[in-house]
């Protein structure tokens, strides 16, 4: 694991719910969304529930919850001076000012942490820096030196797409090859963008003839978990088959092929029974059938073979059966 990796490890660490009220607090925000009840009335009725249980640290909570359900206008408008002591509520802060568009803010705001950090936690100087260079190539249109390196240019247009900067990330990876065509895709589709990362897929040649590369072979992976999704399951099949003899080692091909499988074997049924009326002992063979089948699917996707995507992430999600982390 390099230094980027680390630092995002460490920054996913310190979003994820730490408490029991806090996990709550994330379910009965994401049932708000869901119900389509904006970001106002959810902050509104999240305050409302930390003050009614009396709960510590309400807006410090209040604001790490709005950030995890990708509710960052809201999560900025509840943030004092008093919160931003701690080096991860900084950052998070930070974060949030890019997802909003407020770079320059987010830049001046990055300076001012620098120049008066006390203590600096492992990794928190790297990921501000981090966060510092995505605010300014936004800022300057997405130009960039000649000589950086590769490695970094793909971390870039990953770390554009988390923060909502998909034009700065679409500018980044037009400058190279389908290698870094398919990293543009890959962070699309993991941030929620099924629709773009879809549109992108559209002018790469078949992700499966492009070599034996990790990064074709997920990317293919991408293309054929989305045909699933629309449950085109012969042509999602063809792809995760190919996949699995291509690279054996991607378990979740293997469990992508058989999810269309059984889904294709349930359709099978259920056709059967409505073309040719079965008997009641028929009927109730085919019905055991079903459960089998649908028992088989639950525990599949207990293995999270397919694509999971956090609260903040499933609000990019557009027209998708949707595989959710909560």
């Amino acid at each position: 694991m390099d230094m980027n990796e680390k630092c995002e490890s460490i920054m996913e660490s310190a979003i994820v719910p730490s408490t029991q009220s806090e996990q709550q607090l994330l379910q009965f925000g994401l049932s708000l969304h869901r119900s389509h009840r904006n970001d106002e009335e959810i902050a509104t009725a999240l305050m409302d529930l930390i003050e009614q249980d009396k709960l510590t640290d309400g807006k410090k909570l209040l604001f790490s919850v709005l950030y995890q359900l990708g509710a960052y206008r809201s999560a900025a408008g509840v943030i004092t001076p008093e919160l931003l002591h701690e080096e991860p509520m900084r950052l998070m802060y930070a974060e949030t000012l890019i997802h909003i568009g407020n770079v320059e803010q987010a830049a001046s705001f990055i300076q001012e942490c620098m120049k008066t950090k006390t203590q600096d936690e492992v990794g928190f100087s790297t990921k501000m820096n981090q966060l510092f260079e995505i605010s300014q190539l936004q800022m300057e249109g997405g130009c960039l030196l000649d000589n950086i390196p590769f490695s970094r240019l793909a971390a870039l247009i990953g770390q554009a797409v988390k923060y909502g900067l998909n034009e700065l990330a679409f500018k980044l990876a037009s400058s190279g090859d389908n290698y870094l065509q398919c990293l543009f895709i890959g962070a699309l589709y993991r941030q929620g963008y099924n629709v773009a990362a879809k549109n992108h897929l559209t002018s790469l040649p078949d992700p499966l003839t492009l070599g034996a590369q990790r990064i074709f072979q997920q990317t293919a992976f991408i293309s054929a978990e989305m045909l699933h999704d629309e449950e085109c399951y012969a042509e999602a099949s063809r792809i995760f088959k190919a996949l699995v003899k291509q690279a054996p080692d991607m378990a979740e091909a293997r469990f992508g092929a058989a999810s269309c499988y059984l889904h294709e074997t349930m359709n099978n049924l259920f056709r059967r029974i409505e073309l040719y009326h079965p008997s009641e002992e028929e009927r109730l063979k085919i019905d055991k059938y079903l459960e089998t089948i649908q028992q088989s699917l639950l525990i599949m996707n207990e293995s999270n073979w397919h694509t999971l995507w956090s609260p903040a992430q499933q609000r990019n999600l557009q027209h998708h059966r949707s595989y959710h982390l909560n």
